[in-house]
């Protein structure tokens, strides 16, 4: 059994072969297409596996379901959540991994773009271009300068996008997904963090509170 991550589910299992590989005709190389089902008993649902090879299978029903390089349809959507992080804004975050689950790096770096002016917009900055929104984040202490550099490299990769530059080159995988990931440090540090910290430092009052209370009562009883 092929085991990977169902794109119905989500869930980590393993997928049962139920139909005969078929073989596709292709160019160079031999590909086979099969049906698998989710083993997970809350989900059973079907998904196509498909691999390219050098050369034809012996005994492809026994062969393909231990392909460690099996490709799935529907494929696995990932999309985090980002507590404490206004709705629109993590929800527009969510899509943007959403987008780079299933290759569309273009849309991923569009995205990563908009959460990055959405951010910046919901902290009362509105005024002027991205790059002066941010230039002004970072003067307001909402950013380091490390993460100002940071957001301006997601601007820049987005801009590329808006502006319709598409046929230059391609948007090479590694960039987007670095562009994402630096859009998920600029969120970390603008509301996860903070919320953190003020989450830590509210447990410590109460739990100073509670000592304090219970003193109180000791030293009042008889």
């Amino acid at each position: 059994m092929a085991s990977t991550v169902c794109g119905w589910c989500g869930d980590r299992t393993h997928m049962i072969p139920v139909s005969k590989p078929i073989r596709v005709p292709a160019l160079f190389k031999d590909v086979y297409t099969a049906a698998f089902q989710c083993s997970n008993e809350r989900c059973q649902r079907l998904s196509v596996g498909t691999v390219r090879r050098e050369g034809r299978y012996t005994a492809p029903e026994v062969e393909m379901p231990k392909e460690l390089s099996l490709e799935w349809e529907p494929r696995t959507i990932r999309r985090p959540e980002f507590p404490n992080v206004p709705e629109q804004i993590a929800v527009t975050a969510s899509e943007a991994h959403a987008c780079l689950s299933i290759e569309a790096y273009r849309g991923a770096v569009a995205l990563a773009r908009a959460v990055v002016e959405a951010t910046a917009k919901d902290k009362g900055i509105t005024r002027g271009p991205l790059v002066a929104k941010i230039d002004e984040m970072h003067q307001q202490n909402f950013i380091r300068e490390i993460t100002r550099q940071i957001a301006h490299e997601v601007r820049e990769g987005g801009n590329e996008i808006a502006h319709g530059d598409l046929a230059d080159e391609p948007m090479p995988p590694e960039d987007a997904e670095a562009i994402v990931a630096l859009m998920d440090e600029i969120l970390e540090e603008v509301y996860q963090g903070p919320a953190r910290m003020l989450a830590l430092k509210q447990n410590r009052l109460d739990r100073e509170q509670r000592n304090t209370a219970k003193q109180n009562g000791t030293q009042s009883s008889p």
